[in-house]
């Protein structure tokens, strides 16, 4: 394979695996109970009891992240395509996006199955044994918190380093590189936020959010033309080199 050109085959997949990635987040996500204060544990703590999509929309969840980790390392693999910085910083954005995929493997077992099982407790339990029970769940939910912001501070420094990989490599236009820089950056935020203050209203977190989705979506289209090239023995760039140069 020469320099500067993709695999189609790991293109189309990585496309695939970051549009149904949205699709299943998006979902999963919609389904989410969260009518009632997060930060307010009787009255979620109640409404999570009575759930009973719970355990299914924090599993959809979970497979929606790792569809995005699976379009991250098919991205990162186009970009190993030339031996220049992107390459290199690509390599990092891999490792950070790996370890993002442990971490919302916890998260989820955490929030959707050990916290449904401590409020379904607390909700079933006689009333002298409430408060035992209350406690219990609590100290999951601040569990949970703890996990989530180290979660999402990993999404946040992933995305920051694939924007500079894509910024400093030309398989892709750079200002694509700009948007996965700026929705890392948001969602750094948002997990220092989640840190100190829980699950509050957030801008950080609704704009990390809308930056990853219409990086995703451009990913997708890039990566599904990059697959779509006639290969005639070797694949073809991205996108030409003029346009290339305009990014």
């Amino acid at each position: 394979m020469s320099a500067g050109r993709v695999e189609p085959m790991t293109s189309r997949i990585g496309a695939v695996a970051l549009l149904l990635a949205i699709i299943v987040l998006v979902i999963s996500t919609a389904l989410h109970p969260s009518h009632e204060n997060p930060m307010d544990n009787p009255s979620v703590f109640r409404e999570y009891a009575q759930s009973e999509l719970w355990i299914a929309v924090h599993l959809g969840q979970w497979l929606g992240f790792m569809l995005v980790i699976s379009g991250l390392v098919a991205i990162s693999y186009s970009l190993a395509t030339r031996p220049d910085a992107g390459a290199a910083v690509a390599r990092f954005g891999l490792a950070a996006a790996v370890t993002t995929g442990a971490s919302f493997t916890i998260l989820q077992a955490v929030d959707g199955i050990a916290l449904k099982r401590a409020v379904d407790t607390w909700a079933r339990a006689p009333a002298d044994q409430q408060g035992a029970a209350f406690a219990a769940a609590e100290a999951i939910r601040w569990i949970e918190i703890g996990v989530n912001a180290l979660s999402f501070a990993l999404v946040g420094l992933t995305l920051l380093l694939f924007g500079m990989a894509i910024a400093l490599s030309r398989v892709y236009p750079r200002w694509v590189g700009a948007i996965a820089a700026a929705a890392g950056v948001a969602n750094l935020i948002r997990g220092v936020g989640v840190s100190y203050q829980g699950f509050v209203p957030s801008v950080s977190a609704l704009v990390g959010l809308a930056l990853l989705v219409v990086w995703a979506l451009i990913m997708v289209v890039l990566m599904w033309r990059a697959s779509s090239q006639p290969a005639d023995g070797e694949v073809t760039e991205v996108l030409p080199a003029a346009a290339l140069t305009t990014g």
